[in-house]
């Protein structure tokens, strides 16, 4: 190794040092166990949940095309109107790392392994990157193992795999072949990396991001690199290989998914001042799917080091520090403008494609970018100088007021946040009680459908209950139709935007109400009545709903021919459950009452008890 590559014995402090941190980083979510809170939004209510699923319906290594998963978005057995559930094709792929950990651990076990992977490779590969191709003097050590640890801070869904933050790890290996080193280890990452990343949401950009980087660096060289090339074409391979499932679906249109409907018009404003703001807020506040963290004090940082590598006539460099951030602001504006481009296509057979994938997705390279433009804007300023010491620190301090889920769960170690605040993953999921429904229906959970208000059906589903609503990307289009028709009052009384968000988007089909709004999260210390209810019960029946799992009570349940059959409460649960029965309006069943007694639940007879005989449910609190 040549000796500036060589680590020295301070390096080695500061890799120990970035060590021990990282592993206070991941120390509340060991700590806390299940205890801990996971994001919920688009997280423990819809990819979390579909790594699980794939597990207990035994698909996880399913791959035939014709296979479907049937616990969600599926008809009753005697329901008037068939729907099998949603192909396997529109989950992961068996083929992925993150399915094989699901399968062999549980849950919230898979996520803590994942959460270390994942944060893992961020610090390996940045600091791999930084220490060879842009901070490679020794005399650098201090900042480019402090800019690979705030890296492998970001927050991000660790759902994704290392969709994030293995990109500075990908692009190592690839600048190893574009300057012609061809060692095995590069080859490794180039082959794994598929495996551990999602083509959807990231694979394909990158795939294009490298390929734009080879030919500009080829077109300088005025030579073809076929290492770089054979790289570049087994990476696309491997990840055609890999979701083979999910591409030969869109490409062949296996089903009609309900994307087809989608509409931008309505979910996005047209008004040219509000796109610039959505690109200005993406390029100052990454979304979080992609990695959320404050951009403007690298931002800052880069501009300082643009003006003084312009002072020292460091034109090359000055190019760097300014063309990076244009290059980021470019992929927000294409991000905020892309449904001009779907309104311009229209119904198109490329309209059609662009509006059911989103090409937009290059936001993904925003994190590795950004970090690299922060390493490169250092260099200006004097290495182990207080500067660098100042910028470091203060961007360490932004990365944690920027992780909401790691100070949530600080604040639960410390009995700061209470579960009433933010739902620990037992609570949000509270098998437990969920375990009590099950028993008192009493009936195999293929045997009937349930639907949920007031909260994530995600949580029905994780406790194995069929649930007709579900928060899915991409299912059949006419169950988008058949289910509207159950909302469809609600929907008229809602606001323009609950509409929209059905009508236009439509990926969660949820049992909307104009009183609950746009909110599915309501435990047990906020229990608003539902007092003027309207849903289409007949078309309820026709898919084959038999029961409601309110979190909420229904003050007018008999109106929509529901019948108040038990409440469910649990003291390790973050919701208080009112199971309701679809009735054909002549049936009268016994009313129970159930109370946190531990493992069992009391029933109790009106008839004993006169004064629980309710007007409405809401008397029964």
């Amino acid at each position: 190794m040549p000796p500036r590559f060589a680590t020295t014995n301070p390096e080695k402090t500061y890799l120990l040092i970035a060590a021990g941190l990282l592993l206070l980083y991941v120390l509340p979510y060991v700590w806390l166990g299940e205890g801990a809170h996971l994001t919920v939004h688009d997280n423990l209510d819809s990819d979390f949940l579909y790594l699980y699923l794939l597990k207990i319906t035994n698909t996880a290594f399913d791959f035939d095309l014709s296979t479907v998963i049937p616990t969600m978005m599926s008809s009753g057995p005697h329901a008037a109107t068939s729907f099998s559930g949603i192909p396997r094709s529109a989950f992961r792929t068996g083929l992925n790392f993150e399915v094989l950990s699901f399968y062999l651990a549980a849950p919230y076990t898979a996520h803590v392994i994942n959460f270390v992977a994942v944060h893992g490779i961020g610090f390996l590969g940045m600091y791999l990157l930084l220490r060879k191709y842009v901070l490679p003097e020794a005399h650098w050590a201090l900042a480019r193992v402090g800019v690979a640890f705030l890296f492998a801070l970001v927050p991000c869904y660790i759902v994704h795999g290392a969709s994030v933050t293995g990109q500075p790890l990908l692009l190592f290996a690839f600048l190893n072949l574009l300057n012609r080193q061809g060692h095995w280890s590069n080859w490794l990452i180039i082959v794994l990396f598929p495996f551990y990343s999602f083509f959807v949401w990231a694979g394909l950009f990158i795939c294009v991001a490298l390929g734009l980087l080879g030919m500009l660096v080829m077109f300088r060289d005025k030579q073809i690199n076929w290492d770089y090339f054979s790289g570049l074409f087994l990476l696309s391979l491997l990840y055609l290989a890999s979701e083979w499932e999910l591409i030969y679906g869109f490409v062949n249109e296996t089903y009609i998914s309900h994307r087809v409907e989608f509409n931008y018009g309505q979910l996005r404003s047209i008004r040219l001042n509000n796109s610039w703001h959505r690109a200005k807020n993406l390029f100052l506040w990454p979304m979080f799917n992609t990695g959320a963290f404050l951009t403007r004090g690298i931002f800052a940082v880069a501009l300082a080091g643009a003006y003084q590598a312009l002072r020292k006539r460091e034109f090359r460099s000055a190019k760097w520090l300014l063309g990076l951030p244009l290059l980021a602001l470019l992929i927000c504006l294409i991000h905020a403008f892309y449904h001009y481009l779907v309104i311009w296509l229209g119904d198109s057979p490329l309209g059609m494609r662009f509006r059911v994938f989103q090409f937009d997705r290059f936001y993904f390279l925003l994190p590795t970018l950004w970090f690299i433009l922060l390493a490169m804007a250092l260099r200006q300023f004097e290495a182990n100088g207080r500067w660098v010491k100042f910028f470091l620190a203060a961007q360490f301090i932004t990365m944690i007021v920027a992780n909401t889920e790691w100070k949530i769960n600080v604040g639960k170690m410390t009995g700061y946040v209470t579960e009433a605040e933010h739902p620990s993953f037992r609570a949000f999921f509270a098998e437990k009680q969920f375990a009590q429904l099950r028993t008192y229906i009493a009936k195999p959970q293929s045997d009937y459908r349930v639907i949920c208000l007031g909260m994530h059906p995600s949580v029905a589903q994780f406790n194995g209950f069929y649930t007709l609503d579900s928060y899915q990307n991409n299912y059949p289009l006419p169950y988008k139709h058949a289910f509207r028709k159950i909302i469809a009052a609600e929907l008229a009384k809602g606001t323009p935007k609950m509409r929209a968000y059905y009508d236009a988007y439509a990926c969660r089909a949820y049992l909307y109400t104009a009183e609950l709004g746009l909110n599915y999260l309501f435990g047990k210390t906020q229990q608003p009545h539902l007092k003027h209810l309207q849903i289409d019960t007949n078309a309820l029946m026709a898919l084959g709903g038999e029961y409601v799992i309110s979190a909420v009570p229904i003050d007018n349940a008999a109106e929509n021919r529901l019948h108040l059959e038990s409440i469910f409460t649990n003291t390790e649960s973050y919701w208080k459950v009112w199971l309701y029965k679809v009735t054909n309006g002549a049936e009268q069943r016994k009313y129970t009452l159930t109370l946190p007694l531990g493992p069992s639940h009391l029933s109790l007879s009106p008839f004993d008890y006169p004064n629980l005989l309710p007007n409405s449910p809401s008397d029964c609190q």
